[in-house]
């Protein structure tokens, strides 16, 4: 499958950590026409999608510094940095034991994160850019 590297990562969406999460909702949806897939609810998470594919996600600066165990003090932009690079695999669990023999840091996961209805983990790139890897969660 072409875009798809020896781990089966399959690109999915950047994820854009704002501050103010209605004012960039908005932004997004009626100043630049992108149209909303899944909506602004708790926690304030959000897609937009051109075409067939999700291609920006919004998500709260704070509650994303939450989930992956990162500080949300005063220098909660510094801790969480502004973005993510988002990618999707068939099995999250079996990425994240190959990154480990390959001495990657994981900063949290795999985790269930029942609310998002998937399985993550995190990392950061050399240059300390947020990763997420993530599958969707099996059926128990």
């Amino acid at each position: 499958m072409p875009g798809v590297g020896p781990y089966g990562l399959e690109f999915a969406r950047v994820r854009l950590f704002v501050a103010n999460f209605a004012k960039s909702w908005q932004f997004y949806r009626d100043r630049l026409g992108l149209e909303p897939v899944r909506g602004h609810g708790e926690p304030p998470y959000g897609e937009f999608w051109w075409g067939k594919n999700a291609i920006i996600a919004l998500f709260d600066r704070r509650r994303m510094a939450e989930a992956v165990g990162l500080s949300t003090g005063r220098r909660l932009a510094r801790s969480i940095g502004g973005s993510a690079l988002i990618f999707e695999v068939k099995d999250v669990d079996d990425v994240a034991r190959r990154l480990r023999r390959h001495h990657v840091r994981l900063l949290r996961g795999p985790t269930d994160r029942p609310a998002w209805g998937i399985r993550t983990v995190h990392l950061r790139d050399p240059d300390g850019y947020l990763i997420e890897i993530y599958s969707g969660l099996r059926s128990k």
